[in-house]
């Protein structure tokens, strides 16, 4: 066995287990992979080591005011060990093993506020954390999604959602950040920062009251910008995110356009592996052709978020879809054919010979010419310091104050929208922390029926889509004959959590 290099030790401190006879206490040390607990401060041969994997399970328990930690549990030869030591010691510990094993027993250090999103496999509450008291966001997933999903790849994918936030969580104006990870008897619970602000889809509806039916060009620019921002940051861990849209580009603020996050990475992928999960998968309307083009041992690269957020920046543009459709299949069809006009009018305002040259270029159908997000960033729309862009986005003061008139008409309508849709009279509704919620609800498709009929001709193989707060759907594309498309989740009719 190979000799324990404490020097490499991200913390050190004193637990004690507790005996009938006499107490014992141990050095625990935490390493980047495991934590070990020894006799000595430099044990060679340490009793217990505790593998710091998903598949470790951690239980918390509370003092009884409810002010700090007084203990922890760990699995050993099937049975639970229980070691105290000093309340801080025992939180920067949670804080090191946070997102790499599995904690139990949410319920106790968490109180449930609201219920902020729902959809057919999972939920999502607000919640106050007992001991720092920050608001936090709890995700409920429900299990039986993940282990009935097709082949089994929901639980894969699972996990490397959860890997993927942990790899970027030390990025937190940029992605949604994983704070901690619980497991229920039915359900695993996801904790991670609370966003204040709507997601882009809210900004776009709102925006269709004023006098463009599109938000201000000044805000156009600060969004795309922190997109690029974003995915720069994101490909340059070679991750490719394969789902973005409006819904999943949200405000960590309100009326804060540069505190644009990336979430929902269930669908992302790291550009090193030989074979990606889900290799055809997206929104349709945002899919870059190489994907849906793709077979299932070819390879795609980072430029596919590229292409996305070129459709983002066309809606933002044009105030409507790149791919027009009237349900899922049009959309996909348009999306598959990628028959892209740019020859826009021009009106001096959003459509000019920049913001259309850089449009041009994110959606370019060769994925080798596609501009990158480093290029994107210094291209003159984005990059208002170049000569040519100072040139372009002169405004004059009458125009200035357009935008303030936009921005405070946004304001107003923001107070009106929250108070006429925010999250509906039942998810505003106070969560009794022995109130019990169904994980499993039905989610309507806002601008697609699932139930249109397959054409001949167009379109073949499995793609796989995810919904917000959903799990993976397959979809199985058929051209011999026209059929409906089939959806292979499960659902489960009796499962209930207790948050």
């Amino acid at each position: 066995m190979d000799s324990i290099d404490y020097t490499e030790a991200k913390f050190k401190f004193l637990g004690i287990r507790k005996h009938f006879f006499k107490d014992v206490t141990y050095n625990i040390t935490v390493f980047d992979e495991i934590v070990i607990m020894g006799i000595t401060a430099d044990c060679q041969n340490p009793k217990y080591r505790i593998k710091l994997s998903l598949d470790t399970k951690i239980n918390w328990e509370i003092s009884k005011n409810k002010q700090e930690l007084e203990c922890f549990q760990f699995p050993y030869q099937n049975k639970k060990k229980v070691v105290h030591a000093q309340a801080k010691d025992l939180l920067r510990f949670k804080e090191l093993l946070a997102g790499k094993v599995l904690f139990e027993g949410i319920g106790d250090l968490y109180q449930p506020l609201y219920q902020v999103g729902k959809g057919s496999s999972a939920k999502v509450y607000s919640a106050r954390n007992v001991l720092d008291k920050g608001v936090y966001a709890v995700k409920a997933i429900e299990k039986s999604f993940l282990k009935l999903s097709q082949n089994g790849n929901g639980m894969q994918a699972f996990k490397s959602e959860i890997q993927i936030l942990r790899t970027l969580s030390q990025y937190n104006h940029n992605f949604l950040v994983l704070s901690e990870i619980y497991e229920g008897d039915t359900t695993f619970y996801v904790v991670t920062s609370y966003l204040e602000g709507l997601s882009l889809s809210g900004e776009l509806e709102k925006a269709k009251t004023l006098p463009q039916k599109r938000l201000p060009i000044q805000s156009i620019q600060i969004i795309m910008k922190k997109l690029l921002i974003n995915l720069k940051i994101l490909h340059s861990h070679r991750i490719i995110h394969r789902d973005l849209k409006p819904d999943n580009l949200m405000f960590a603020r309100k009326n804060d356009y540069s505190s644009l996050v990336l979430v929902d990475f269930g669908l992302a992928t790291s550009e090193l592996l030989d074979k990606y999960l889900f290799p055809k998968c997206g929104t349709p309307g945002y899919v870059a052709p190489e994907v849906l083009g793709s077979r299932s041992d070819s390879k795609y690269n980072c430029k596919v978020d590229i292409f996305s957020a070129g459709c983002i920046f066309y809606k933002l543009l044009t105030g409507h879809s790149l791919f027009l459709g009237q349900n899922f299949d049009e959309v996909l069809r348009s999306n598959r054919h990628c028959h892209i006009d740019l020859d826009l009018p021009f009106d001096g305002n959003y459509i000019t010979d920049q913001s259309l040259d850089l449009l041009k270029k994110m959606l370019n159908k060769n994925a080798k010419n596609r501009i990158t997000a480093i290029q994107a960033l210094q291209h003159p729309f984005i990059d208002q310091n170049s000569e040519l862009s100072t040139q372009a986005i002169q405004t004059t003061g009458q125009q200035m104050v357009k935008n303030a008139i936009y921005q405070l008409n946004l304001a107003e309508l923001e107070s009106n929208y929250n108070s006429q849709n925010d999250i509906g009279e039942e998810q505003n509704q106070k969560i009794n922390d022995l109130k019990r919620y169904s994980i499993i609800t039905e989610v309507q498709q806002q601008q697609m029926s699932m139930s249109a009929k397959r054409s001949s001709g167009q379109f073949s193989g499995t793609f796989y889509q995810k919904d917000p707060l959903s799990a993976v759907r397959t979809l199985k594309l058929h051209t011999e004959t026209s059929q409906p498309i089939k959806n292979s989740s499960h659902h489960s009719q009796n499962s209930d959590s207790q948050f």
